[in-house]
């Protein structure tokens, strides 16, 4: 099982997903997913609950980093 965080790196700022934990098959989708990231919009829950929205236009110039953290014993 893997804790992985999803995070958006704008001109705006750094926002830093809620962690998750992920199976490796579901961490693959999630990749997968991630390709067509700069077709549209981009929502996140951020690590304090609080949810955004950005707009495509903020997407087109951001960077999505996935942080990911191998668990060990789940």
């Amino acid at each position: 099982m893997y804790e992985i965080k999803l995070v958006l790196i704008s001109t705006y700022g750094e926002f830093r997903g809620r962690p998750a934990i992920l199976s490796l098959e579901d961490y693959a989708r999630l990749v997968e997913m991630t390709k067509t990231f700069y077709s549209g919009g981009f929502e996140l829950t951020l690590e304090d609950g609080t949810f955004v929205v950005f707009a495509p236009d903020v997407v087109s110039q951001s960077i999505l980093k996935i942080e990911k953290k191998e668990i060990k014993n789940v």
